[in-house]
């Protein structure tokens, strides 16, 4: 059997650590809203940091001013590298911040076309597109659509919960193992897990964490205090339970 192996991206002059599986699991940190959360998880040495844009309703959701000042806060510094979260289906949003801006890294929430993939990955040569895919239940709302998204130019999947009540994103109920299990099988791209991923679990996910193409975690909900911040130790916790040994 052919042992899976993310594709090469050494075309391009753009590199980033997401697109290396097996250099260790990478973290990614989302929903930041202030300068100082992004100066934390630099302290941290969490990779990524995911910044809304254009998600309407969320309740980290920043204004396009706020999230300039923050992409490019994030950009200035060795880590972490910031990421463009997003339910918008404008490619011409997207197209705007990025020219404004370091940041190379979209997240694509919701449910986009594999057309759409491919229109955010025309906006530039360095785009590097993250595509969530939504685990309901027991099944993968997109798992069809899993091989036209690798074709339309997804580098990174995303496996994340949807509520029972249809909400999507940031939702902090736990991933199923299970159903990402039945189904890396199909991808040739890395990718990533989020949904109630905490310091508790990463046990939970442990065939998942030696599969060759697993990359490493997004975190929004269990990375907050009390207040509701992201917060130090929370931050740190997670960091150490999931990466162990491999820095």
């Amino acid at each position: 059997m052919t042992t899976p192996t993310a594709p090469s991206t050494d075309s391009s002059p753009f590199r980033d650590p997401l697109t290396e599986p097996g250099a260790g699991t990478r973290v990614k940190v989302c929903g930041i809203t202030q300068p100082s959360e992004i100066g934390l998880l630099t302290d941290e040495r969490a990779d990524f940091v995911g910044l809304w844009l254009a998600v309407p309703g969320g309740p980290h959701d920043l204004a396009p001013e706020e999230w300039q000042a923050l992409a490019e806060d994030a950009a200035g510094r060795p880590q972490p590298t910031p990421v463009l979260v997003t339910f918008t289906k404008d490619v011409e949003v997207l197209r705007e911040a990025v020219s404004r801006t370091r940041v190379r890294w979209i997240q694509l929430h919701g449910y986009p076309t594999p057309g759409f993939v491919r229109k955010v990955k025309a906006i530039g040569p360095d785009v590097r597109v993250i595509k969530v895919l939504h685990v309901k239940g027991d099944e993968c709302v997109e798992a069809a659509l899993i091989g036209s998204y690798e074709k339309a130019g997804t580098d990174v999947f995303l496996f994340d919960t949807v509520s029972a009540d249809g909400r999507v994103g940031s939702t902090g109920e736990s991933l199923d193992a299970a159903v990402v299990e039945s189904l890396i099988g199909r991808l040739t791209r890395p990718f990533l897990l989020a949904g109630g991923i905490s310091a508790a679990n990463p046990d939970r996910y442990e065939a998942l964490r030696r599969h060759p193409l697993f990359l490493g975690i997004d975190v929004d909900t269990n990375a907050r205090g009390d207040d509701g911040a992201i917060a130090a130790e929370p931050v740190r916790s997670i960091v150490a339970a999931w990466r162990g040994d491999d820095g």
